[in-house]
């Protein structure tokens, strides 16, 4: 399937009653399977479930089935889906159920699955390792099937699946054509690269934003709007001067992401990345002394 993702987002009654709230850094990946093979037990089904509440004390941004992808929550909230609480399962990683409905095609639901790890590794800047089972978080057995191999499917199998499931990482061209032509007239950032011949991921999205000046890129339509209207016209990326913040940001804070918001920069764990490197903070992986360091460094 081309990666299609339905949106039927809950309301913040469920986020405030079902999830630790929003401010998840996205820094993993978390794999689940639903253990439930009812006929009839989709996507659709799950998603359902979620909007009307879960009468379980558990929540997941994404449910997969042989057919459609469909996301509850946003990347940013912190839901309830790895067992361990306040811990990094539940407060940094995104999840995502594979459904096992005995009426739908298993294999065609995990290839989608790894499609959208993909996509999500690509959107959030992390490698293949930020990939993880439920079981990596607390002691369940879970993803049960990939984890037994079901329908000759290993996790293994699974990884490779990401790792091979789209060209949505691949290296961009690093500067922007000054003019490039394109019959394409919509308001559609995405058609818009797609009609020039260029990858309209979001990471290259974001790429593209910072180079045309465009600060804290989210994937917003006003900024989406932006991006399109300056690439249309005509000039490249080196015209559009890099925006200096001058705000001094929070000085009583001890969280980096809480600094970096201040100042309205992108807090993600792969801008803090490239942050930690722009300081001279080798091996950058979030531990609190790392990030304790580049809080430091930035203030200083």
């Amino acid at each position: 399937m081309s990666l299609t993702i339905k949106q039927q987002l809950v309301s913040q009654n469920v986020i405030n009653k079902r999830t630790h709230g929003h401010g998840n850094p996205c820094e993993f990946i978390t794999i689940h399977q639903t253990g439930n093979t009812n006929r009839g037990a989709n996507a659709q089904a799950h998603a359902n479930i979620q909007t009307r509440l879960n009468p379980r004390q558990a929540s997941w941004h994404y449910q997969v089935d042989d057919k459609e992808i469909i996301q509850s929550f946003p990347d940013g909230v912190k839901c309830w889906h790895a067992t361990d609480g306040k811990g990094p399962g539940n407060t940094t990683s995104i999840a995502i159920e594979i459904c096992i409905n005995s009426d739908g095609d298993y294999k065609k639901a995990v290839q989608n699955a790894a499609e959208l790890t993909k996509h999500l590794l690509a959107k959030h800047g992390l490698g293949i390792d930020k990939v993880k089972q439920h079981r990596d978080w607390y002691p369940k057995n879970c993803p049960a099937q990939l984890r037994a191999g079901y329908k000759g499917i290993t996790w293994q199998d699974f990884i490779n699946m990401v790792k091979g499931a789209s060209s949505a990482t691949k290296p961009v061209a690093s500067k922007p054509a000054s003019k490039p032509s394109s019959g394409y007239n919509g308001s559609s950032i995405v058609d818009y690269l797609k009609s020039i011949g260029q990858d309209a991921s979001y990471a290259n999205r974001a790429r593209l934003a910072a180079q045309y000046g465009i600060s804290g890129y989210q994937g917003t339509a006003a900024q989406n709007m932006q991006l399109l209207n300056k690439m249309r016209a005509g000039k490249t990326a080196a015209a559009y001067p890099k925006p200096v913040n001058t705000k001094k940001g929070d000085q009583k804070t001890n969280s980096i992401v809480d600094y970096l918001k201040s100042l309205g920069v992108d807090s993600s764990y792969a801008n803090r990345k490239k942050l930690a490197a722009q300081h001279g903070i080798k091996n950058y992986t979030g531990t609190a002394a790392q990030n304790t360091l580049l809080l430091n460094q930035m203030r200083g």
